[in-house]
């Protein structure tokens, strides 16, 4: 009993013999402490998955600019002093409404000369006419010679050509006082005006520009290293002004030459959108879809981990409650997604988070990520 009181009674021994007394309670209870340590080692770890889904064609974004497919100049066909302009930029016109008139003084008067000389022209042949009608009559009675009658018929034939001919330039001087002034020559729209009153154009010069009313397009430039899709691609457009909406889009024109200081082509798409909703000049994006087949298949962009330099996923398996690592081939990366190819097939369950946290012996508890319920991979208690 000393012993017991001498240890018991020293202050500086005191927290060592508690700690002693609880290291030989709990040695006493060993069979506590295996079911607490099997307990958290059977917990099964819960992961999010998704299925690994076909790959998609990849698709690629051009930004344009609106076009109407026509667009041409309009001048007059003769020279001349513009009198009046009767549009502006933005006026709508209908084939055959009045664009512009020019000064008709010197083109009206030009017609008058003409007509006087047509008339003159006509006098002189029905007068030649009669002659000859007089001089085929005395030749028959043996009054005149035969070279008279040829003189006569000579003559009268030089009046008839002259006849054509100045009704020929009454014709081209009536024309030219059409051609004062300029109509519309289809339905559209003046996108700019290059001459105002007052201004002596020559023939041939612009003086307005309207794109007409057919089907709407749009004008890109395609990257060198893109070209080879066009051939292949679904193309379809969208309007920034209205981007839910998409038209579904065709190549129409392509430049055979790269432009020498973007060594980009020009691209023309033709869309089937009305003129009110596609507006000249509105901002578009082309988007190009690749049709040829695409291997591997898609996954979220977090599932690829990498083992040294070879990338794998986690696999869930339909009948096991652990995940298997497949190694894959990388084939492209996007903001979200990576395409693979390797071990998987389409709708193969693969761990979408936290897959660097996971490895081969570790019990998981599969969540289906966006389903309604959790799926259970595995007998699990």
């Amino acid at each position: 009993m000393r012993p017991f009181l001498a240890f018991a009674g020293h202050g500086r021994l005191a927290p060592l013999a508690g700690l002693v007394a609880t290291l030989l309670v709990a040695g006493c209870q060993p069979e506590a402490a295996e079911e607490v340590s099997g307990k958290d080692e059977a917990a099964p770890r819960a992961v999010w998955v998704v299925p690994a889904a076909p790959a998609a064609p990849p698709a690629y974004a051009l930004s344009g600019t609106v076009r109407a497919r026509v667009e041409v100049p309009l001048a007059f066909r003769v020279g001349g002093k513009i009198a009046e302009r009767l549009v502006d930029a933005g006026t709508r016109v209908e084939r055959g409404e009045a664009i512009a008139r020019l000064d008709m003084t010197d083109l009206s008067a030009s017609l008058r000369a003409e007509e006087a000389r047509e008339k003159a022209a006509q006098a002189q042949a029905r007068q030649l006419d009669d002659d000859l009608e007089r001089i085929v009559a005395l030749r028959d009675k043996g009054h005149v010679s035969q070279s008279a009658l040829d003189a006569a018929q000579a003559a009268a034939d030089a009046a008839r050509e002259t006849l054509k001919a100045a009704r020929e330039s009454s014709t081209l001087a009536r024309n030219r006082l059409d051609y004062a002034v300029l109509t519309a020559d289809a339905d559209g729209v003046v996108t700019s005006v290059s001459a105002e009153p007052g201004e002596v154009v020559t023939a041939g010069q612009p003086v307005v520009h309207v794109a007409r009313d057919a089907a709407r397009e749009v004008e890109v430039a395609v990257p060198e290293a893109r070209v080879g899709l066009l051939s292949r691609a679904s193309a379809s457009v969208t309007l920034w002004a209205d981007p839910d909406r998409v038209y579904p889009a065709r190549l129409r024109e392509l430049s055979p030459q790269a432009d020498s200081a973007a060594r980009s082509f020009a691209a023309r798409f033709t869309i089937d959108a009305p003129a009110d909703t596609a507006r000249l000049g509105m901002s578009a994006t082309v988007r190009l879809a690749d049709d040829a087949p695409v291997p591997g298949v898609s996954v979220p962009l977090s599932a690829v981990w990498y083992d040294g330099s070879q990338a794998k996923v986690w696999r869930a398996g339909a009948a096991s409650d652990h995940v298997s690592a497949v190694p894959v081939k990388v084939l492209r990366l996007t903001a979200e997604t990576a395409l693979v190819e390797g071990g998987l097939d389409a709708g193969d369950l693969v761990v979408s988070m936290g897959a660097h946290r996971l490895d081969a012996e570790t019990p998981v508890r599969v969540v289906l990520h966006g389903g309604a319920a959790t799926v259970t991979v595995g007998a699990l208690k």
